[in-house]
């Protein structure tokens, strides 16, 4: 019976002990393979990511920027009546070109040449008036000297002779009112252009000033191009223009070239910049660049919408990011990898102001000397470790070029 119970303890020992034996082991073992000093995937620190950097230096670049745009014409001339009356002829042929000065309806004159026939009246019977208080004049003149008159008498012929002179003069004035009336009757074109189609026909009745126009004269070369641009970048470029004109340079060191509709050839005519607006649109922000155009064939026609590039003369520095290594986040919002001087991974915001030849043109977010990664920016986090590497001149990246295409084109937040 002793012996029975004592083999059944033995057996229940047994495995509680292989298994104390199996768990030492196991802490040993930990231990030798934590101070075997970090093999890759036990424990050690992450190997570093190979990325390939270019330092940043300025580059002189010749600045050209499209800006939307629409044609304005030079000089605009709503032909309106400046009488009222009937109109007894048109005297020109819609679409053509009119010179300034030229006749383009005439009005019936009648009542106009009445009035101006009146006025010459009123003025004849105020010169005779005005001899008869002069020759009474002279007379009481000499006869009060003699005290065969009064000073009274006298005095009354004086104010006699002013008033006639007073009414000469308002006379005149309504001669010269008639006669510019009567004028009026031949409605002429204040400036020389193309005149669209007629609003009116012979046998209108026409009102003096009205609202609605007869006619629009318009000089159509050359033209005005309105350009917009934001505010933020139009003052680099209004800064310049003002110090320029200062200087006494002439505004054909901005030039500007025309694209029409989806043409990528541009419009055979340069123009210049002219003025740029001093207010900004509260409604889209932006800022109205002038410029002058020429147009000797008429193909810019008033309202049309057009793309305009504007270069400016010489040479400016800026600093060139390759489009490929900026990361295009929600909102547009732009940023890019930077090797730290620690020579870790660090994500730094730009703002930029155009491209120039496959580049951003970077405004603020970065100085020069900042190292920007151009391979391997894939997997990257914030503040791992590089092994950073200067790109190989000549090397544009191909061997990560998906990469870089997946990347430039993702949107992060």
């Amino acid at each position: 019976m002793t012996k029975i119970f004592s083999t059944r303890i033995v057996k229940l020992i047994a495995p509680a002990s292989l298994a104390a034996a199996l768990f030492l082991g196991g802490c040993s073992d930990s231990g030798e393979s934590s101070s075997g000093g970090g093999k890759p995937g036990a424990g050690g620190p992450p190997p570093k990511a190979d990325v390939a950097y270019i330092e940043l230096q300025p580059s002189a670049i010749q600045r050209s920027n499209q800006l939307p745009g629409r044609v304005v014409a030079f000089k605009e001339a709503e032909i309106r009546p400046q009488v009222s009356g009937i109109v007894l002829d048109r005297l020109f042929d819609e679409g053509s070109y009119v010179k300034e000065g030229q006749q383009l309806y005439q009005i019936d004159p009648a009542l106009y040449e009445a009035d101006l026939q009146l006025a010459e009246a009123n003025l004849q019977n105020a010169e005779a008036r005005l001899r008869n208080a002069t020759l009474r004049y002279d007379r009481f003149e000499q006869l009060v000297k003699n005290k065969v008159v009064s000073q009274q008498q006298f005095d009354d012929a004086e104010a006699e002779l002013n008033q006639s002179r007073a009414a000469i003069s308002l006379a005149e004035a309504e001669v010269r009112r008639a006669q510019i009336n009567l004028d009026y009757t031949q409605v002429r074109s204040p400036i020389s252009g193309y005149i669209g189609p007629s609003a009116v026909t012979r046998g209108a009745l026409l009102t003096a000033r009205q609202l609605l126009p007869l006619a629009t004269v318009r000089q159509l070369d050359p033209v005005y191009v309105d350009l917009s641009q934001t505010a933020a970048e139009a003052r680099r470029l209004q800064e310049k223009l003002v110090l320029s004109r200062a200087a006494g340079e002439s505004d054909k060191s901005y030039e500007v070239s025309l694209y029409l509709g989806n043409a990528n050839q541009p419009y055979s005519e340069t123009g210049t910049l002219d003025a740029t607006d001093l207010s900004v649109d509260a409604r889209t922000g932006a800022i109205r660049l002038r410029s002058i155009v020429p147009n000797p064939d008429r193909i810019l026609l008033p309202g049309l919408f057009v793309r305009a590039s504007i270069k400016e003369s010489g040479e400016t520095f800026a600093l060139l990011v390759p489009q490929k290594c900026v990361m295009i986040g929600q909102g547009g919002s732009k940023s890019v990898w930077l090797v730290s001087p620690e020579g870790s991974a660090t994500r730094q915001s730009i703002e930029v102001e155009g491209t120039y030849q496959g580049n951003w043109v970077v405004r603020e977010g970065l100085q020069p000397g900042d190292k920007v990664i151009v391979e391997g920016r894939m997997n990257l986090r914030e503040g791992a470790a590089l092994q950073a590497e200067p790109l190989s001149d000549g090397s544009d990246g191909s061997d990560k070029a998906s990469a870089a295409s997946l990347d430039t084109n993702t949107s992060e937040d």
